[in-house]
């Protein structure tokens, strides 16, 4: 499903509120300074399966925020290949792709499997449109480099995604 619609629809409004506005703190934390809001292209379907599991996000339509506070560690790029994507290189789109494993971890154990791995690949797909959205541009190898990776990978970290503490 969601290769077909990755293919299909492309983030074309996608947009962020502008750079990110942190704090950062060793060895690998930040904290946003200011909420980043991402508007994303996704179907009102895909935003209301978050709501009805009741995924604690902030939506506004098609509009995530992430709140003011949050702690990430943008994304989570082995060291040794920093070289070819280092985590700034993707950083917004991580962060709101962060938030969206964060709180999908918290309700896994209450949700259908088939419907907690289409919130997967729909987070998946909204890191995609960050990136897409990205300025500088995210070059195109990059991006479905780190795509592919968090469709492989993520569902390792989803388990692992919890609040982080400053």
């Amino acid at each position: 499903m969601v290769r077909k619609r990755v293919k299909r629809k492309m983030a074309k409004k996608s947009k962020f509120n502008g750079l990110m506005s942190s704090q950062f703190k060793r060895p690998n934390k930040w904290k946003l300074t200011k909420s980043l809001t991402f508007k994303t292209d996704l179907f009102e379907n895909e935003i209301a399966l978050f709501k009805k599991h009741k995924v604690d996000l902030k939506w506004n339509k098609d509009t995530l925020t992430v709140p003011k506070g949050y702690i990430t560690d943008m994304a989570s790029v082995p060291r040794a290949a920093w070289a070819f994507i280092a985590p700034f290189d993707v950083a917004r789109a991580a962060i709101c792709h962060d938030v969206m494993y964060e709180k999908l971890n918290a309700v896994r154990k209450k949700v259908k499997k088939t419907e907690f791995a289409t919130m997967r690949a729909i987070a998946d797909t909204v890191f995609l449109h960050g990136m897409e959205a990205a300025e500088p541009k995210v070059a195109s190898w990059k991006k479905w480099s780190a795509y592919y990776a968090v469709r492989l990978f993520g569902w390792s970290a989803i388990k692992s995604s919890a609040k982080r503490k400053w």
